[in-house]
């Protein structure tokens, strides 16, 4: 369907007088007596008030509006749990039969459909290899991806187990939400151990506690014994009656420092439905001491709480807060890292800090921006004490360290912080890891930054109140990764003493999970510390086991990640080489990949969890041997198109065919009043 509408930039009042001025020339013109007929000189003349006509047409340059009307069909969203667990009753060929079946019927309702799997849109054959399952998080990527369209519904298809994230039982959805529950509900003889808590971190010398959960329902009252495993050599056993949730703990000694696997395993009882979740890894960072982190502050804040809430995430960390009015002595120990909250106020505490440690300050809207230019250089030139309202906006190009792509995405979710409204000039040897955005506009202003010049470090957040970044992602993800990842990373780099070295190549995390790709970040540098690009890269990787596998990269001057895939679990050890100025650079480290295992915790479906979440959201539930009932219910509940209208403005001076039409009609004129006698 099309509309056309003519919108005029001059007056259109301008036609009549042009229509009558036409039309009173071609007059003159054709009233003599001609050698040809009065219906040929009405002929003729029609040629030129026609031709004359749209030539003044194109003089007032109108926009011809079209008017389109596009017709959006209904969308069903199929979610697909492609976690390996639904391949312990179901055949992955029949699983995928089922799904095409699905989007066959749909289709011929006039519906379309969209797949998803547990990453994002997918397509046929779905692979069921996904490790873990958060059926809360493939809800939210669904309604992102189709938030604009007309979404009419989501069309889940999973076993209900889920390991990750929130309960999707208790979601709240305006689209109803219909399930489509796989795999088997009846209880399976089987032995799990289905968590190992432990500090991921210890200190050398140390002893440290060790918990493992075991579920043992299927065989209550059955004697068996537990073991704990450093390598080849059994620690520690426990004799335990298996129940439906036992604990069970070792102690263990952090003899060498160093990462150290190891392993709490169960005998297989007979006729156990699966013996891969009768043992379990985890991996243990022995390390020689902590580094110490102060926080200073004049009064209290909820951004302190949530600081120390975040460093508490890693044990390399120890922190330490003074605040006068709650301290009644002032620190006098040697730390890595200085916070200072409300940094550069009036009434900050003036403290002597021993060594040279880093300092990160945080402002606040009383910061004396003098006394911040006296300190670091920087200058804000704020606009009568106006305060701006931004969100964060992650710099792809900052190269100090790396963040996960996932950490990009959250930011955008964060509340906004108040920071000076002016402009802003950083001092030499700042670089900028956030940026300042105002809706969807980015400020080329900062909002976190680094300053190394090779003898003095810092950082600087240009806002207060990041507790509220932290309080939305854990209501938005029931954890704050993305939060503690930057706070964590950013102290690291502060504590790091300026690193000279010409190569570094390191691993974007120290610890991965089976599935993950394993990237690192490289970067080489020149005499003069520039850095460079074109170097060759050799990486070598040895495994636990001695085997070796190697790796050819091309280096470049961008903060690029190198990509080597998934590998499988265990201990690794990389060595990185390459040729700057006829030397051979060296960067050597170790990183883990373990293997939580989490799909192998149940092999018990768990239908109640989708049953409650088409329930909540006005869906349904189905079994696979009713998806007629499904097709059905589509088919019935007539969901309806949306028509949407596109415009699209065209100047007729634009439009090169009217242009052509006026010279025909001329030329032609020409032509027959010279054919026909006319001098």
């Amino acid at each position: 369907m099309k509309d056309t509408f003519i919108i005029f930039s001059l007056s259109a009042w301008w036609l009549g007088p042009s229509v009558l001025i036409i039309l009173g020339l071609t007059y003159l013109m054709y009233a003599k007596k001609n050698p040809w007929s009065i219906a040929l000189s009405k002929f003729l003349g029609s040629l030129r008030v026609l031709a004359t006509l749209l030539l003044v047409l194109m003089l007032l340059n109108p926009l011809i509006n079209r008017l389109n009307y596009i017709t959006e069909k209904p969308i069903v969203a199929l979610a697909i749990d492609n976690s390996t667990s639904l391949l312990s009753n179901n055949d992955s060929t029949a699983l995928n039969d089922l799904i095409e079946n699905l989007q066959d019927n749909l289709a011929q309702l006039n519906l379309e459909t969209f797949l998803f799997d547990l990453k994002g849109t997918a397509q046929l054959p779905i692979v069921f290899e996904g490790q873990a399952t958060n059926l809360n998080a493939q809800l939210d990527v669904v309604y992102e991806a189709l938030e604009s369209s007309n979404l009419s519904a989501i069309v889940l298809m999973s076993d209900g187990i889920y390991n990750q994230g929130l309960s999707p039982a208790y979601r709240k959805s305006i689209i109803p939400i219909y399930t489509l529950g796989l795999g088997d509900t009846l209880i399976k003889k089987d032995i799990s151990i289905t968590e190992i808590r432990a500090n991921k971190v210890v200190y050398q010398g140390n002893r440290f506690p060790i918990e493992a959960y075991i579920d043992g329902s299927a065989y209550t009252g059955t004697k068996t014994v537990v073991r704990l495993l450093d390598g080849q050599e059994m620690i520690s056993e426990q004799e335990v009656t298996l129940s439906a949730q036992l604990k069970v703990q070792f102690e263990a000694i952090a003899d060498t420092d160093g990462l150290k696997r190891l392993r709490i395993e169960i005998p297989p009882e007979e006729n156990e439905f699966s013996k891969t979740n009768n043992y379990k890894d985890i991996f243990i960072e022995v390390v020689e001491g902590k580094e110490k982190i102060l926080i200073v502050a004049p009064a209290p804040h909820p951004d302190i709480r949530t600081l120390r809430s975040s460093l508490s995430q890693s044990k390399n960390y120890e922190t330490e807060l003074y605040i006068p009015r709650l301290n009644q002595t002032p620190p006098s120990g040697k730390y890595d890292v200085v916070i200072q909250h409300q940094a550069f106020t009036d009434n900050f505490p003036e403290l002597t800090y021993n060594g040279t440690p880093a300092f990160l300050y945080i402002l606040n809207e009383t910061s004396d921006h003098k006394a911040l230019r006296d300190e670091t250089g920087i200058i804000i030139e704020q606009l009568e004490h106006q305060q701006n309202l931004i969100t964060p906006t992650l710099n792809t190009s900052f190269s100090k360290f790396t963040l996960l792509n996932q950490s990009a995405l959250m930011f955008q979710k964060y509340p906004t912080l108040n920071v000076p409204f002016g402009d802003y000039q950083l001092s030499n040897s700042t670089e900028t890891l956030l940026y300042q955005q105002v809706g969807n506009l980015v400020l080329a202003k900062p909002l976190l930054s680094f300053f190394d010049d090779g003898s003095k470090k810092y950082g600087i957040l240009f806002g207060n109140g990041i507790w509220t970044w932290r309080m939305q992602e854990m209501a938005l993800s029931d954890a704050a990764k993305s939060f503690d990842e930057i706070l964590l990373k950013s102290i690291q780099y502060l504590s790091i003493r300026s690193d000279k070295r010409k190569f570094t190549f390191t691993p974007i995390t120290q610890s991965f999970q089976t599935g993950d790709l394993i990237r690192f970040a490289s970067a080489s540098y020149d005499a003069l510390y520039d850095q460079i690009k074109d170097n060759k890269i050799v990486l070598t990787l040895f495994q636990e086991n001695s085997q070796s596998s190697n790796f050819d990269f091309i280096g470049n001057n961008s903060n690029e990640t190198f990509n080597i895939g998934t590998l499988p679990e265990g201990i690794y050890q990389y060595e990185a080489t390459t040729e700057i100025n006829s030397k051979t650079e060296v960067a050597k480290g170790t990183f883990t990949v373990a293997n939580a295992k989490l799909e192998l915790t149940t092999f018990t479906a768990n239908h109640n969890v989708l049953k409650e979440l088409s329930e909540n959201s006005g869906g349904q539930f189905y079994l696979p041997n009713n998806i007629d009932q499904l097709t059905s219910h589509f088919e019935q509940s007539k969901v309806k198109s949306i028509i949407h209208p596109i415009q699209d403005f065209t100047r007729m001076i634009d439009m090169t065919w009217i242009l052509a039409l006026i010279i025909g009609l001329y030329c032609l004129e020409w032509f027959l009043r010279k054919y026909l006698g006319s001098y």
